[in-house]
């Protein structure tokens, strides 16, 4: 099990080895087996998908607007056959397995893959404002950080001046409509050239941002480096721009000009 407590008087809760030591990829089972209401979101998303299989079997073209169509940019629809024009075999299909299936399905208690104390320990965490647990860089498991202890990590990055520039809220605001004017006048030049489905994709992307178009900003610590003189951890930080408003670009790279 692999988890650090950086804590500088290493007062990281009890168990949290046991727990953390999962990792971060761990998911604890739920409490309840699924059940019917499970099963029925599960099975109206097969009956959608083979519904389109079926609509749409055998259409293949090599045109452009094909080649537009199988763009990783798109808009996800939310369109599904009606019954009007769906095949009866696949209907009746359908409704036979969904019955045969949902009689296997019964919600019931289902067995923790926790321990008791590993239940209390992450049902206490999440009101306790005292720890963060973040990944350490290169892979090498969580750790365990005091909350004024990581705001002084972070802030040891985002005060020196000769890498960022601070701004007020207003400027960034400013600068956030001035990007989101210069995409729109891109998609609005390249709109052809790009493809429908992609300009829909980055269109609806950077609106939905609009109203939080910034980045993340962390730190990853970077153990393997060992604790400084000054007794803090160096720390890798990490600017993430999958919340901002320029983020839908980073998948055009593929699209061909």
């Amino acid at each position: 099990m692999a988890f650090h407590d950086l804590t500088p008087d290493k007062s990281a809760p009890p168990n949290c080895k046991q727990l953390f030591g999962l990792g971060s990829k761990f998911i604890p089972t739920p409490p309840k087996t699924t059940g019917q209401l499970g099963l029925k979101k599960t099975l109206e998303r097969f009956n959608r998908d083979l519904r389109l299989k079926v609509h749409f079997a055998g259409e293949e073209s090599d045109s452009d607007e094909d080649a537009d169509h199988k763009s990783k940019l798109y808009v996800k629809s939310k369109w599904t056959p009606p019954d009007q024009i769906t095949p009866s075999w696949v209907l009746t299909r359908v409704n036979r397995f969904s019955k045969k299936v949902g009689e296997l399905f019964r919600c019931k208690n289902a067995p923790s893959n926790l321990d008791t104390l590993q239940q209390e320990l992450l049902e206490l965490l999440p009101s306790d404002p005292t720890y963060l647990f973040p990944e350490t860089d290169k892979g090498l498991g969580p750790c365990a950080v005091k909350f004024t202890q990581y705001l002084d990590d972070v802030l040891v990055h985002l005060c020196n001046d000769e890498v960022y520039e601070r701004l007020t809220e207003e400027e960034a605001l400013l600068y956030a409509d001035v990007i989101h004017a210069d995409i729109t006048e891109w998609l609005k030049k390249y709109r052809g050239t790009i493809g429908e489905h992609a300009y829909k994709f980055i269109s609806e992307h950077i609106n939905n941002n609009l109203s939080s178009p910034f980045g993340q900003f962390y730190v990853l610590y970077k153990i393997h480096k060992g604790i400084g003189d000054d007794g803090k951890w160096p720390t890798r930080p990490v600017s993430s721009d999958v919340t901002s408003l320029p983020h839908a670009l980073m998948g055009s790279g593929s699209l061909k000009f």
